[in-house]
């Protein structure tokens, strides 16, 4: 999950985090303070995970794979908004650290969470998911397996870490969601609302191409060495595993059992009687005292006049037998009478044990069932052979475990025993091979994997669930975790050295402009003076159209500065902007309606997602709010960073410098 950083922070944010440092929000601050404390201080003690994690929060590490992938999405970002800045040049900015510290304070959110037992459900991680187009087939438009694998490689998540993810970011907004009801933002708001969303700017922009930077020399071997050891963090491949998976499948021993005719004979003539289902009809049946009395019953039914009316009429007993079979039928000679007349055809009269004479009418009948011996032979062999088949797997798992006990490897054990094996090619923790590649299943395998990468080499874990197979995975040889051989990468490693160099004196430009800008030269003049193309003069443009129409670090500079403040950014080549005037609505005249819709504006919830996302910077009042208690439970998470793998893995140009000449 991409989380915006920028380094500009929006004024109106911190305006409102001014306004939070009142009694009102001191007091929320303090109760929900208080709160954290007993849910957040760690059972067992605060550690560094053996001093491997960059920082640990209330008992969660936040390792150094994780902060690097976190800073490589935010470049990527970057670079997108036009801001192409190196990973050494976002290390130098303190980029790492920043990031950190927001990483910090959602793990804090989601410890919180845990503590307090809110948990966002299955169904919610399932449809936050679904809602990404990136994971859906691009022709069918459904969820896709094969394209959620493909967004997950490249924002380099494992499923189950970008899964953990999701959740403590719905978590999140729950608890915010609460923690926040009934906030309420002051009238004076809506002015302010107003104010900020209505300002616009009068700017110049200009574009300096990329050549300005002149010819970048090919690097020596002595910089590319200096350089691949400074992104050794980069390069480092992840200790990968050969295993040998052997599966117990019940479904892989049916085409081996053995049934015989006479078996199944046997079990079609046991299941026959349930099997057997008689036909039922649906009547009613009259008594009548005589002869003549059924016949002219039998004879208004039959003009068609309702039974139950000539019942009633002639003071008889009506009975009605709904989906009876024969033997149900309490009368034998009633029932011989029910099963003989024609089915919605016309009355008759019969004798009866119980009365002198009965008058009968089938309504319905549903035919009887007599089961079928060929009909049914497959569907019996087919379970008689499933029960089998599972006897035999069971049988093949103690030979197995027979012929381990004996010596044979894995594999052997496997094939004497008639069970199936697969050595996967060197595999991840995360399921995915030296290619990146998810293997097949990985998603079903993720606990197997788990135990197979605590398991020495040489030996093989317990059989777990994966499927529907129980599965035992062999380690067979371990892969250590590496860095990229120099040769290997060296091509890749000249072009970024190229473009970090571009990337340098494209910036030593921007500030060499900027001081020029400051000491009083003409913006026209230092354009001129560095050949660079007019894009905009004195153009009046509004944050909206900005963020639309600009890189959005480039957007939020021009709005942050003050008049004459000189604004760019970094990528191939640079954009220079100023800001010439600034425009500031007259609030008196604005109709009051306007402002008080402004003031529900700004109480409108701006949760994390949104923070993460890169969110407008007017996202509502209770955005610094939640920053507020959000502060609170960081504080009672009590982190700990470990500065000396920080800066071990994220070392700054300088430190590399001053190293080099001692």
């Amino acid at each position: 999950m991409v989380r915006r950083f920028t380094h500009t922070e929006p004024l109106m944010l911190l305006q409102f985090r001014n306004i939070t440092r009142g009694w009102i929000a001191t007091i929320i601050v303090a109760l929900v303070g208080l709160a954290t404390v007993l849910f957040l201080i760690p059972q067992n003690g605060l550690n560094l995970g053996g001093n491997t994690a960059v920082a640990n929060v209330g008992g969660r590490n936040i390792t150094p794979p994780e902060l690097t992938r976190e800073l490589e999405l935010t470049l990527q970002r970057e670079r997108q908004n036009g801001n192409n800045l190196s990973q050494q040049d976002a290390i130098d900015a303190g980029y790492h650290r920043s990031l950190l510290e927001r990483m910090i304070s959602r793990v804090a959110m989601y410890v919180y969470a845990d503590r307090i037992g809110v948990s966002a459900s299955d169904k919610q991680v399932r449809d936050q998911i679904n809602s990404i187009p990136a994971v859906h087939n691009a022709v069918t438009g459904a969820f896709d397996e094969t394209a959620y694998d493909n967004f997950l490689a490249q924002m380099r998540y494992s499923q189950p870490e970008f899964e953990r993810d999701v959740r403590g970011d719905l978590t999140t907004q729950m608890v915010a969601q609460s923690l926040l009801a009934g906030v309420r933002a002051p009238t004076s708001f809506g002015a302010l609302t107003y104010a900020y969303d209505a300002e616009t700017r009068v700017i110049s922009l200009a574009e300096v191409p990329a050549s300005a930077a002149g010819a970048i020399p090919q690097p020596n071997d002595a910089q590319i060495q200096a350089f691949y050891e400074d992104n050794q963090q980069r390069l480092r491949l992840p200790e990968f595993r050969v295993l040998t998976l052997v599966y117990a499948r019940p479904s892989d021993f049916v085409a081996r059992a053995q049934i015989p005719e006479e078996r199944i004979r046997e079990e079609f003539d046991a299941r026959a009687p349930a099997m057997t289902r008689p036909e039922t009809r649906t009547y009613v049946r009259i008594a009548a005292n005589n002869e003549a009395q059924a016949n002219e019953v039998a004879q208004r039914i039959n003009r068609g006049e309702a039974p139950a009316a000539v019942a009633q009429a002639l003071s008889l007993q009506i009975t009605r037998g709904e989906d009876q079979a024969r033997a149900q039928v309490p009368d034998q000679e009633a029932a011989a009478a029910v099963f003989s007349a024609q089915v919605r055809g016309p009355a008759i009269v019969a004798h009866s044990s119980l009365t002198p004479f009965i008058v009968v009418r089938v309504e319905n009948s549903t035919p009887g069932v007599t089961p079928n011996y060929a009909e049914h032979h497959d569907e019996i062999r087919t379970a008689l052979a499933a029960d089998q088949a599972q006897d035999l797997m069971n049988a093949a798992v103690s030979a197995f475990e027979d012929a381990r006990s004996a010596g044979a490897s894995l594999a052997e054990a496997a094939h004497q025993s008639g069970l199936t094996s697969v050595t996967l090619p060197p595999v991840e923790a995360q399921g995915r091979t030296q290619q990146g590649q998810p293997i097949e299943g990985a998603a079903d395998m993720a606990s197997l994997l788990t135990s197979a990468f605590a398991t020495p080499e040489g030996e093989a874990t317990d059989f777990e669930s994966v499927g529907d197979a129980d599965v035992i995975a062999g380690v067979d040889r371990i892969i250590p975790a590496s860095v990229r051989p120099l040769e290997e990468v060296r091509a890749d490693l000249v072009q970024a050295w190229i473009q970090r160099e571009r990337s340098t004196r494209l910036r030593e430009l921007a500030d060499t402009m900027t001081t020029a800008l400051n000491n009083g030269q003409s913006f026209a003049t230092v354009v001129s003076a560095q050949h660079a193309r007019m894009i905009a003069r004195s153009q009046t443009i509004d944050r909206r159209s900005a963020v639309q129409r600009l890189p959005q670090s480039l957007a939020a500079q021009i709005f942050a500065g003050a008049e004459g403040a000189p604004a760019h950014i970094v990528g191939d080549g640079i954009l220079f902007a100023v800001v010439e005037h600034i425009n500031r609505p007259d609030i008196a005249t604005v109709d009051p309606q306007v402002l008080e819709s402004m003031r529900l504006y700004a109480e409108r919830p701006c949760m994390p997602q949104a923070l993460q996302a890169g969110a407008p910077p007017m996202c509502g009042m209770s955005t610094s709010v939640f920053e507020a208690l959000q502060s609170e439970v960081v504080t009672a998470a009590n982190p700990r960073r470990n500065d000396n793998v920080i800066d071990r893995v994220y070392r700054p140009s300088n430190a590399t410098e001053e190293a080099a000449q001692q």
